[in-house]
């Protein structure tokens, strides 16, 4: 009986020590469960936390960008600098570059006035027009002071695409000058004489030898010709002095020099035909047409000022010249030559088909492509003329 209540004691011992077992294990379960639900939480909380943070970071390097894109396309709207390069030669029939350069040196622009804030105005001196038309065929210029004849071939020969007229300058001021002994009776007293000019091909150079030819003279190379020859203006005195040549066709203040420190005899004024104009590249008026128009209304306002001021506009010259070409120039035939010329922003078409038949009939230009029956239409696009 004591054995039976034994072994009936110890089954209720294990039995109970089984579900205890059980309990405890139920409890670790349930334990590992919570703290595995735990670590998932904590796991997918960091990664939400990671993800908003790069979220974060994405929207603020985007905003950064999109500032940084907006500081750019607001720095691209400042004005940039800008080089205006415009040519003249050191001649009274370029007087408006020259005052306005003498202008600068004191401080007190001319152009400056009206041109934008960034445009820097650099000047460029030529001796004659066809050397300038090059520079601006190739746009190292914008802008230049010349006769009619060079912008009028450059014109021709590029078919209406390379330069336009802004402004008539100078009207007269040039001549031919001779020896003082040479006498000149007939035709025939011109024949062998060497007459120099500015440069070949260049509105003198033409002007010479189209006055030749009305005087039914040839201009050639032999001894039954007139010889024209190519000499830069500050040379002509030296070659008229030594009696080399006969006579000079050239422009103020050139003309008043041969006859003041040459004792040259003024034998033939041209006062009628335009000497300087002001000329542009049609891409420069394309592209710049703001400057294009304040440079224009600059030049023609100091016309004006010339006309009102004509004691100090030569003292200007003379300082300017003196600058240019290291020759002083006195005053008073700087005065007298503005006797011989007229400053005017007047320039008409006419004038130009006038020139036009000058260059066809002297022979000089031969190209096949030009067209000489142009109205010149283009040529005067940006001036109201007849």
């Amino acid at each position: 009986m004591k054995v039976k209540n034994l072994t009936h004691l110890v089954i209720q011992v294990f039995v109970l020590s089984c579900f205890h077992i059980t309990c405890l294990s139920q409890e670790q379960s349930n334990s590992q469960e919570q703290s595995n639900s735990q670590e998932q939480s904590n796991s997918q909380e960091q990664s939400n936390s990671q993800e908003q943070s790069n979220s974060q970071e994405q929207s603020n390097s985007q905003e950064q960008s999109n500032t940084a894109v907006a500081s750019t396309s607001v720095n691209a709207n400042i004005s940039q600098p800008i080089t205006l390069h415009v040519g003249f030669f050191p001649n009274i029939t370029h007087a408006q570059a020259l005052i306005a350069q003498n202008f600068q040196r004191e401080g007190k622009g001319w152009f400056e006035r009206y041109l934008p804030n960034n445009v820097q105005l650099i000047w460029h001196r030529f001796n004659a027009g066809p050397s300038t038309m090059e520079s601006l065929l190739t746009h190292s210029l914008d802008m230049t002071y010349v006769g009619p004849v060079p912008a009028l071939n450059l014109y021709l020969r590029s078919k209406g695409e390379e330069v336009r007229i802004l402004s008539g300058a100078v009207k007269g001021g040039s001549g031919l000058v001779i020896q003082p002994d040479l006498k000149i009776k007939t035709a025939a007293d011109w024949l062998g004489r060497r007459i120099a000019s500015p440069q070949y091909g260049n509105t003198q150079d033409i002007a010479c030898r189209i006055w030749f030819m009305q005087q039914g003279v040839h201009v050639g190379f032999a001894e039954k010709n007139v010889i024209v020859l190519p000499t830069a203006n500050p040379d002509q005195l030296t070659l008229f002095k030594k009696k080399a040549i006969a006579g000079v066709w050239t422009v103020e203040p050139w003309l008043s020099r041969l006859i003041q420190a040459g004792q040259g005899k003024l034998h033939f004024l041209d006062q009628n035909n335009w000497t300087t104009i002001l000329i542009a590249s049609q891409r420069f008026c394309t592209d710049r047409p703001e400057i294009r128009v304040a440079f224009t209304q600059a030049h023609q306002a100091l016309t004006h000022w010339i006309t009102e001021h004509v004691e100090e506009a030569a003292i200007r010259l003379q300082a300017e010249l003196k600058y240019q070409t290291t020759i002083e120039f006195p005053k008073d035939p700087i005065l007298a030559s503005f006797q011989r010329l007229t400053f005017t922003n007047e320039i008409t078409k006419d004038s130009f088909k006038t020139w036009m038949q000058w260059l066809q009939n002297s022979g000089i230009f031969k190209y096949s492509s030009i067209q000489w029956d142009d109205d010149l239409t283009r040529l005067f696009c940006f001036i109201n003329t007849k």
